[in-house]
């Protein structure tokens, strides 16, 4: 007789985890609106109904005393009403209409069940683990008390001991169940909370970047405003001093355009952009630059016809700027600065080459993170923006590099077709 109850037990218990390890699961990784996660829990609650109702063998009275109020609990203990009333409607009607059990008992219990598991979940739903665990048996008592004494008024012909070890069952499965969906969907609670966390965190980071970037310029261009007010000051140096003055309010106001770049890197109104044009143009904003840090610059095209790609123009010089002038100054030395463009299938490639002091792989993998930067000056977001605004144009960008043996950086871009 045990093994006549335990098996249909333990298959029904079965089915209750998958259920539930199914929705506890996959719904942390791309559901976690609550308004999402309740038609997900009834559908697979229609799934698992139909393939268990369709293709198993049930015991009646395991379904009755062992599968309903352990599921029910679940739904509206912990999951609230949509879930409740549809696991309360599929277990009454597949328990009258397919596995045959008698609607009054079935129909009452269920009923006092499904008011009692919601009314706890809306006034404890966030209760400690004993006393959920608690909760669920009484919810699973309260279920077998309005149940029994219904079933025997209509009839009752099951031996008393196959009656108890059903019920006892119950009571344990109940306790296990509650406690193991307690603990995985907290750890869900503590993934959303972390991830929280983390927001403020950067939120934090991003403001005390913010004032300790900015204050420095803004620190160092009022020393000069003030020691242009001194007496007998030459207006040699008083120029020197108002030049240093703006270079100092330009560099805030460069900080703050990246920091503005980077909350919003979008490409507001793409065109066709001939990419040997365009790499060709922000030569010359390079050329002072590169002169002064003793660079050699070697613009190689590998394309004989217009290759062209879709994008914001000034965006995307930006993109170009940022990558050259980062590959500048890492050839404090001098060094050589190459730039080749080709096409590889339908895309058009952009290789931007330098002789610099190079990157370790862990500084590569690092790249595109907030606040690092190899450079003694910066935001560390400069990068962060070229990155975005490459995503924007469909494109992708990769980084390789060695210590003392340069970097290598790839723009991988979509071929257009002019119209």
């Amino acid at each position: 007789m045990i093994q006549t109850v335990l098996l249909p037990v333990l298959h029904g218990l079965l089915y209750i985890a998958a259920a539930c390890l199914i929705f506890i699961v996959i719904t942390p990784r791309f559901l976690f609106e609550h308004n999402r996660r309740k038609p997900f829990f009834v559908l697979i609650l229609a799934v698992l109904t139909y393939f268990y109702i369709g293709f198993e063998s049930i015991d009646p009275l395991v379904y009755a005393l062992h599968l309903t109020p352990i599921s029910l609990c679940l739904a509206a203990l912990y999951e609230g009403a949509i879930p409740g009333v549809a696991t309360w409607a599929a277990f009454v009607v597949c328990g009258i209409f397919a596995v045959g059990n008698d609607w009054l008992p079935t129909l009452a219990a269920s009923t006092l069940m499904l008011a009692g598991g919601l009314l706890l979940h809306y006034r404890v739903a966030e209760g400690s683990r004993g006393k959920m665990s608690l909760l669920s048996v009484l919810l699973a008592l309260a279920y077998l008390a309005a149940y029994i004494p219904l079933q025997l008024l209509v009839g009752f012909e099951t031996p008393v001991r196959q009656l108890l070890l059903v019920v006892a069952s119950t009571f344990v499965s109940s306790i296990i169940t509650s406690y193991v969906y307690f603990y995985v969907k907290h750890q869900e609670r503590f993934q959303k909370e972390l991830l929280l966390s983390e927001k403020y965190q950067l939120i934090g980071q991003l403001a005390a970047s913010i004032s300790h970037e900015i204050r420095n310029p803004l620190t160092t261009a009022r020393g000069f405003l003030q020691m242009m007010g001194k007496e007998g000051l030459s207006q040699e140096a008083f120029e020197r001093y108002r030049t240093y003055a703006f270079e100092g309010i330009d560099h805030a106001n460069g900080i703050i355009t990246d920091y503005l770049n980077f909350s919003k890197p979008t490409v507001e109104q793409p065109a066709l952009l001939n990419v040997r044009e365009e790499v060709e143009g922000v030569i010359p904003w390079l050329q002072p630059f590169s002169v002064l840090s003793n660079i050699t610059l070697d613009i190689h095209h590998l394309i004989d016809e217009p290759a062209w790609i879709r994008g914001e123009p000034k965006k995307f010089q930006q993109c170009l700027l940022n990558v050259m002038k980062n590959a500048i100054e890492s050839m404090k030395d001098g060094g050589i600065l190459s730039v080749h463009t080709r096409l590889e299938k339908s895309h058009v490639q952009i290789l931007i080459r330098d002789t610099g002091v190079g990157m370790s792989s862990a500084q590569v993998k690092r790249l595109g993170i907030p606040y690092f930067t190899t450079k003694d000056t910066g935001t560390g977001l400069g990068l962060m923006v070229v990155m975005s605004l490459v995503k924007e144009m469909d494109g992708k960008i990769l980084f390789r590099s060695k210590p003392d043996q340069g970097t290598i950086c790839e723009m991988h871009f979509p071929l257009a077709q002019p119209k």
